[in-house]
């Protein structure tokens, strides 16, 4: 049966938490937020919004109302570390476990994602139909590589490409403008809302390093062009600043990972205004829990690019470059997606952190008149913390348990306030 998630109530109003909007530097005590068929109607003190005599009341007193989270680099679709282990799922089976990845977002408090890369357009239409309960999603459905580039996953005596899934997403494997064009239209063909590249070489990757750049300015210009005539843009996986070098000078958006940044080069992404996405997490995370489970060739290149990330965000921050935020989550570790936030918060302030993943991941996206902050006239997505993330980042990563409520167009998609406090085992009310 489809997910019928029904905005129960027309009129909403929380009041007396503390409110974090995604825009200012500091919080508003004792707030009040009224929601009104899906927007956000009034925001301000008590003393100054009226509530509603119809509005269903929500007390937060002692906890935090913030934007949904948006997470702007994931693979839901990475089921498994191992890509060929993704790839052997049954379709069936490959959906219901990308499906169930979703709604882990959701219940994390992340009411937009922008996958890098796996999913397909169907799965946007069934979060629209309510088929999956999920995140608004944006997508980059198959990545564009050079042949041997990151996302071509073959060893040296493997002929046809390899998929990424069962769903029939394969890397777009292109050389030289003309193909690179060809590629770009493709997955727009496919429903991406934005292209996605390889610029340099990955972790992952088997017959590359981090430190490589590979496509060139000409082919990555190329790319630019078509999506900027569709309305669109580039976001690149890029770690090396040659790479990064030449992404700004073909005029990409926004550069994924970027690990091996250095000082000269952030102050051109300053600049030129390109956008910056660390991916904390899943170096962390594989260097952690999931070590276990790479080979030696990549462990190596793991460690290479760990404990660089801080530098490089450290770098971006100094620059004064905008900083939006991803996890790139992948296999069984979605659930750690919120880490971000306080590896993030080793370097960067907690507000800050905070508005990467809200107002700058929104900009981002081209969504900020609709989404990512808390002001009258925005898309009613905000989440309830239960504590104050402004003394603790590790309440994301603990999401499932401390985002108590989660609204995603003025829809509750989860409220475990009451069963909070009164059971061991919270109660997840997607409000069919």
């Amino acid at each position: 049966m489809p997910h019928k998630t029904k905005c129960l109530y027309p009129v909403v109003a929380f009041i007396n938490g503390q409110l974090i909007n995604g825009l200012d530097d500091h919080p508003l005590g004792n707030a009040v937020i009224i929601v009104e068929n899906g927007l956000i109607k009034a925001v301000g003190k008590k003393s100054d919004v009226s509530i509603p005599e119809n509005a269903f009341v929500f007390d937060i007193l002692g906890k935090t109302i913030m934007p949904g989270l948006i997470d702007n680099h994931v693979h839901v679709g990475n089921i498994a570390v191992d890509m060929d282990e993704t790839s052997r799922l049954s379709p069936a089976v490959y959906v219901h476990k990308a499906s169930q990845n979703l709604e882990t977002d959701l219940l994390l408090g992340f009411t937009t994602l922008r996958d890098a890369g796996g999913l397909d357009i169907s799965f946007k239409e069934a979060v629209d139909q309510r088929l999956i309960n999920g995140p608004r999603l944006f997508l980059s459905v198959n990545p564009l590589t050079p042949t041997g580039g990151h996302f071509d996953e073959r060893g040296p005596f493997e002929v046809l490409p390899k998929p990424r899934n069962s769903i029939g997403i394969y890397p777009e494997i292109c050389d030289g403008p003309d193909q690179v064009r060809q590629a770009a239209r493709q997955v727009l063909r496919r429903g991406a809302d934005q292209v996605k590249i390889a610029a340099s070489g990955g972790v992952s990757s088997p017959s590359d390093q981090p430190d490589q750049w590979q496509f060139n300015c000409e082919e990555l210009k190329a790319a630019v062009e078509i999506a900027e005539a569709a309305g669109t843009y580039v976001m690149a996986h890029a770690y090396s600043p040659n790479s990064i070098q030449n992404c700004i000078t073909a005029g990409v958006k926004s550069i994924e990972h970027g690990n091996l940044l250095d000082k000269e080069t952030a102050r051109l992404m300053a600049r030129t205004g390109t956008y910056y996405i660390p991916t904390m997490t899943v170096y962390n995370v594989m260097a952690n829990e999931g070590i276990h489970t790479i080979d030696m060739a990549t462990a190596e290149k793991l460690e290479m690019v760990h404990e660089k990330s801080f530098k490089a965000l450290t770098h971006a921050l100094e620059a004064g470059v905008k900083i939006g935020s991803g996890s790139d989550s992948i296999g069984p570790f979605q659930h750690l997606k919120g880490r971000e936030f306080s590896l993030k918060g080793r370097v960067m302030s907690p507000m800050d952190t905070i508005k990467s993943a809200t107002a700058i991941n929104a900009e981002i996206l081209g969504m900020a008149d609709r989404i990512g902050s808390i002001t009258a006239g925005k898309e009613a997505d905000l989440i309830v913390v239960d504590g104050n993330p402004l003394e603790d980042l590790t309440l994301f990563e603990k999401g499932l348990t401390t985002i108590v409520l989660v609204m995603k167009q003025g829809c509750i998609h989860k409220n475990i306030m009451d069963a909070h406090a009164k059971q061991d085992k919270p109660f997840i009310n997607p409000t069919h």
